[in-house]
């Protein structure tokens, strides 16, 4: 790995120092220098990729009428449009650096996971046996957005170099896919059984409903995979187990199913803070209602109330990129609990509730259609090359992730892994299309054999 390939991969894996937080209108992490050096040295040395003007401009355009109707700011929509548009260029370009060759850069990406996720193991390990330095790592390094998150059977959750926990668990999504499936099949193609065995105990000790949500999804993907009834039906035990297991013995993941059972299921805000009351009845109640949500829980299901709302008033095109914090101004439930948890305003806690509020059924259908266009299952006519739906399916795992419960549309070098995952399909179709020939000749060799 050359200085090129740290550079283009920092991104994915390190989040934990900010530059010029209060100077600029976005958080400017420090491997976006080596984005902006390398974007420059991109444009110099390959052509604009023009089929990219039929996503942005799109965006620019429902961005505009959205910012004259009043529903978006100038300053709102072009810090998310440029922070978008940067990347979706940026990894076209990388995609072509690396010619298009998906599995030469998955393979790079889980070197760079098994990497993370030793240094995760040694934080848990040396917590254990309390070596500060070893687990907490602003004692040697200058992480300002970085932090030791206590909690979890050992007291410690393990994030590595991500700054929670849950982004270790949505990032290290589609290595942990390949190590569980490696492991458990006896296949080392893509990584040996030790790094196999490290990732997926890295990914357990982060103990984060998160993680958690990427296990259930790959348990269910696999099912879908391997086609037969009893692969599914043998599924759905193993993840109520492993969702009994969780629920029983991690503090953290049943806090918030509990809030998300309150929340959703019994609608406990507004049954029991909706009308008027007396100050000190709604001081009462309000103490009462915490008691019994978690604040992760109530921020999604705070955004969930504002991107159905704003997504009524606008369901066609959304109210533009940017746009979920001016929404969530007007319809937010803060007020309820005294605006106690005033968070992920911009981001909306969920990619998928932030495209139906910003960008409404264009960017939904959008969505659906690039995971099933390009979608990659199991085909047992091309088994000689497994690598195809491995890789297509380790990397939906992190997108329905992502999907759930992160709203930064460029996070952790999110565009890169949805062009791998683009790529992966174009690379597979030509694959078969190459195995249909040689079929075909052989086919015509073997009749003109017999003709001989």
């Amino acid at each position: 790995m050359n200085w090129v390939d740290f550079g283009i991969f920092l991104n994915l894996f390190f989040n934990g120092y900010i530059l010029f937080r209060k100077q600029l209108p976005f958080e400017f992490y420090i491997t976006y220098i080596p984005i902006i050096i390398l974007l420059f040295f991109f444009i110099a040395k390959y052509r604009f990729p023009r089929e990219l003007l039929y996503v942005l401009i799109p965006l620019v355009a429902t961005g505009i009428i959205n910012i004259l109707l009043g529903n978006d700011t100038v300053n709102n929509f072009f810090k998310i449009f440029v922070n978008l548009a940067v990347n979706i260029v940026f990894y076209r370009y990388v995609m072509e650096y690396y010619e298009f060759d998906v599995q030469k850069v998955f393979r790079m990406y889980l070197a760079g996971s098994y990497i993370v996720c030793i240094l995760g193991l040694v934080q848990v390990v040396s917590f254990v046996v309390h070596f500060e330095p070893g687990y907490n790592w602003r004692v040697f390094l200058p992480l300002n957005k970085w932090d030791v998150h206590v909690g979890g059977l050992l007291g410690i959750r393990l994030n590595s170099t991500f700054t929670e926990p849950a982004y270790f668990g949505s990032s290290i999504a589609p290595a942990f896919f390949i190590a569980l499936y490696e492991l458990f099949f006896r296949r080392e193609v893509f990584l040996t059984r030790t790094k196999c065995i490290v990732i997926i105990a890295a990914y357990l000790l982060t103990f984060s409903s998160l993680a958690y949500i990427g296990i259930f999804i790959t348990i269910i993907l696999f099912a879908l995979n391997f086609g037969a009834l009893r692969y599914f039906f043998l599924a759905i035990p193993i993840a109520f187990i492993m969702y009994t297991f969780a629920y029983a013995n991690v503090k953290d993941f049943k806090v918030r199913i509990d809030g998300m059972k309150a929340l959703f299921i019994e609608g406990i805000v507004q049954k029991e803070l909706s009308g008027e009351m007396t100050k000190g009845a709604r001081m009462i109640k309000v103490s009462r209602v915490l008691t019994k949500i978690h604040g992760s829980s109530f921020v999604l299901y705070n955004n969930t109330h504002v991107a159905i709302e704003n997504f009524k008033q606008n369901p066609l095109f959304g109210s533009g990129l940017g746009s979920h914090e001016i929404a969530f101004e007007k319809y937010n439930l803060n007020y309820m609990l005294g605006g106690i948890y005033d968070f992920n305003a911009p981001d909306a806690n969920s990619m998928f509730l932030r495209m139906l509020s910003e960008l409404g059924l264009m960017g939904v259908i959008f969505i659906f259609l690039y995971i099933t266009k390009f979608y990659v299952a199991r085909n047992l006519a091309v088994q000689e090359d497994e690598s195809y739906w491995l890789i297509s399916n380790a990397i939906l795992v992190i997108i329905i992730t992502q999907l759930l419960r992160q709203g930064n549309y460029t996070f952790n070098g999110f565009i890169f892994l949805a062009y791998m995952y683009y790529y992966n399909r174009v690379n597979y179709n030509s694959y078969v299309e190459k195995q249909r020939e040689t079929r075909n000749a052989e086919n015509q060799e073997t009749e003109l054999a017999k003709l001989n």
